[in-house]
């Protein structure tokens, strides 16, 4: 079927032209800077236990996603065709699409929470473009969108039946056992992606692969680097320790003036960024043991933040209440 689904993908391509600007926009919802933005935004400013929901679902989709694209390691449709214009530039390999996925857990999530029929309709829109703007940029087979779109309702319907049983029982334990069982959680996923690498045994990136993506996107590619699967198990686990240490002194309440709320937003995305691209200046470029650790680190310290250690500084600077 790789002749039909260029095919389509050249007709998206040559035919609708236009389409480039809104794919853009429509890609940019799928992204995980897109995720990073709002999910903190939910959790100080407006919804702190959706936010909280929404953290612990991208960071656990996006563990699985990594390990599925190691698995299956196929290429996108520009490494392989030059009738394919890359739009895009993406190091990992391409089934199943990780935005398609994450858009299925993100706004399904936000759909389920909100039980509205208009978010419903609104949801699924944004879940299709997000996919179909994939395709036109030239990024994705249809058919990673479409096994994108499958994983994600998995993953999303596996989280909303045991969050609840599994929220209780860990609401049971100490907050020192909660971190425990939120770094074994953190490990688990990175050990998904590090077993579907093992699996692989010498297998080896094709070298036409490499040099198509190089030549149409002028950006090469290592899609068997675990940094990605690392960064989503580092920020699983700092979003859920950091949650974890905040329930035990009270929960912030996200009430306030807009302009508050617009203050604690400012502030604490900030931080955050400082945190990442900080530590981020530490993090050599190839992909050795050290690397992966500091990004973990990175990404634990930037979930924590965002958990724990900005409501703690928005309560001592009296921008915000607990309950």
């Amino acid at each position: 079927m790789t002749d039909i689904q260029i095919a389509l993908i050249r007709a998206l391509q040559e035919q609708t032209a236009w389409l480039e600007a809104p794919a853009q926009f429509f890609s940019f919802l799928g992204q995980p800077e897109f995720y990073l933005l709002v999910i903190p935004a939910l959790y100080w400013c407006w919804n702190p236990r959706l936010g909280l929901r929404l953290g612990l679902l991208m960071g656990i989709s996006g563990g699985i996603n990594e390990a599925l694209k190691v698995a299956f390691h196929l290429p996108r449709p520009y490494w392989v065709s030059p009738e394919v214009r890359a739009l895009g530039s993406y190091p990992s390999f391409g089934l199943p699409s990780a935005h398609a996925q994450g858009a299925v857990t993100f706004w399904g999530l936000i759909a389920a929470d909100a039980r509205r029929r208009w978010v419903l309709i609104v949801a699924v829109a944004l879940i299709f473009l997000v996919g179909v703007s994939r395709v036109a940029l030239g990024v994705h087979f249809p058919i990673d969108v479409i096994a994108g779109w499958a994983f994600g309702a998995v993953i999303l319907l596996g989280f909303l039946a045991l969050e609840g049983p599994v929220g209780r029982r860990v609401a049971t334990l100490s907050v020192f056992r909660q971190v425990l069982v939120a770094f074994a959680g953190s490990l688990a996923l990175a050990l998904v992606s590090t077993s579907a690498l093992i699996a692989l045994g010498d297998w080896q990136v094709p070298a036409s692969w490499a040099a198509g993506a190089l030549e149409r996107s002028g950006q090469p590619i290592h899609p068997l680097d675990l940094r990605d699967a690392v960064t989503a198990s580092g920020l699983f686990f700092g979003f859920a320790a950091g949650a974890a240490a905040e329930h035990h002194r009270g929960s912030m309440c996200a009430v306030g003036k807009m302009s508050v709320r617009l203050l604690r937003y400012a502030f604490g995305i900030t931080v955050t960024g400082v945190i990442w691209f900080g530590i981020g200046l530490l993090i050599p470029p190839d992909p050795v043991s050290a690397a992966c650790v500091l990004q973990y680190l990175r990404a634990a310290a930037a979930g924590a933040w965002v958990s724990f250690g900005a409501p703690a500084v928005f309560s001592r600077l009296n921008l915000a209440v607990r309950s």
